[in-house]
């Protein structure tokens, strides 16, 4: 009776050892993905990067758009520490701050509406993880410009390329592949405006807090139609040769075309212009027009490319005059 207690003992070992393994294996952590957000002290509405069936681009980082999250309750403030109160707002022409060349990518870009200003916060990483430190940057707005330009030199890759900034006096923004390197964020005030910058850490973000000055800008805005952004010139500018024409874009293949057409039609001045990019985000472009001695308008530049549907226009055209 012995020597048969003891198979049985040993088979029952064997299945409860199985159990065991199999139970181990269905109480296991499923796949998660999370999403971590900062909000800016004040409670103010602010518009957050989603990722929803996100695209991947360059550095393998996922392409995602700016959407609008009213219902946002803040978590962590974004304020200067006690030892550095936050800065006055001015209206300097150019900026610059940062350290090192520790972050490389553009997370998101967020905004949000506080009292008497709007805030648009840059989210800086080192891969696809929040970096510690923002890195060297630049800034410029030129004088009765609504275009405020950050300059971001060490990064390489971007996780969202363009998106509307709310309903407020920001109308936008674009992330675009620098001719020099790295990358620069264009954002778009319908305002005159003056600002202020914070530079925060761990993780790093860089801050820029917009004031309406209650007025309209001086300098018209860039003109944008399609999947073409014309920096240079702007609307109605009075233009001489050579012309010099710049901007950004995401046409197929990155492809522009820009042609001079005079008052009746006709096409005085063409020339191509090929973008550093146009499948991970924008790319920048800039060409040289000959214009004829005596053209002096009125006129219309067309710059963008044809449709790969249909091949109809797709871009901007803008009005522009003769400097004779």
């Amino acid at each position: 009776m012995a020597s048969m207690g003891r198979p049985r003992n040993f088979l029952l070992a064997v299945l409860l050892v199985f159990l065991a393994v199999v139970g181990c294996g269905e109480s296991g952590s499923p796949n998660q993905t999370a999403a971590m957000t900062t909000n800016d002290e004040g409670g103010g509405e602010e518009s957050t990067v989603s990722g929803e069936a996100p695209a991947m681009i360059e550095d393998s980082m996922p392409e995602a758009t700016v959407g609008a999250s009213p219902e946002a309750v803040p978590e962590e403030t974004e304020t200067a520490s006690p030892e550095s109160p936050e800065p006055e707002f001015a209206a300097a022409t150019e900026a610059d701050g940062g350290q090192g060349f520790g972050a490389d990518g553009v997370l998101a870009v967020r905004h949000s509406v506080h009292e008497g200003y709007e805030r648009v916060v840059i989210d800086l990483g080192s891969g696809q993880n929040p970096a510690e430190r923002t890195p060297e940057w630049s800034l410029s707005t030129p004088e009765g410009d609504g275009v405020l330009r950050v300059s971001l030199p060490s990064v390489a890759s971007t996780a969202v390329s363009d998106g509307p900034l709310g309903e407020g006096f920001l109308e936008g923004f674009h992330v675009v592949r620098a001719p020099e390197g790295g990358v620069f964020v264009d954002i778009l005030s319908s305002e005159a405006f003056t600002y202020r910058t914070l530079d925060l850490t761990d993780p790093a973000r860089l801050v820029v807090d917009f004031k309406s000055s209650g007025s309209e800008t001086r300098i018209p805005p860039p003109g944008e139609g399609g999947n073409t952004v014309v920096a240079t010139p702007r609307p109605g500018e009075r233009i001489s040769n050579p012309l010099t024409v710049s901007g950004y874009s995401r046409n197929f293949e990155a492809r522009n075309e820009i042609i001079l057409f005079d008052a009746s039609g006709e096409a005085i001045a063409r020339t191509d212009a090929t973008s550093n990019d146009w499948a991970a985000t924008w790319g920048y472009f800039e060409a040289t027009l000959d214009i004829p001695p005596n053209f002096t308008g009125p006129g219309t530049l067309r710059v963008g490319a044809q449709s790969a549907r249909d091949g109809s226009f797709e871009g901007v055209e803008i009005p522009v005059s003769g400097a004779g």
